[in-house]
């Protein structure tokens, strides 16, 4: 049975925009500095991710000339 767990690149970035605006949200409630600090770490690095989505999800995780393998890799046994 094959497995496709890939999406589309926009539904990543909808994904990110989501932790961005939960790290913003954060970032504003919050009184501690360092809660504060690790939610714009968090901001920059959703931002940055979303950014990079459309470049680094170029194509299928998938490769259709290579069947999976089925079995145990360690003791070598198919079922």
């Amino acid at each position: 049975m094959a497995r496709d767990w890939w999406w589309p690149w926009w539904i990543s970035s909808l994904f990110d925009v989501g932790v961005v605006v939960l790290a913003v949200f954060v970032f504003v409630r919050a009184s501690r500095r360092l809660v504060r600090q690790v939610a714009t770490v968090v901001a920059i690095g959703a931002l940055v991710a979303a950014g990079l989505a459309p470049v680094v999800m170029k194509g299928k995780a998938s490769n259709p000339k290579m069947p999976m393998q089925a079995g145990n890799m360690m003791t070598g046994t198919t079922p």
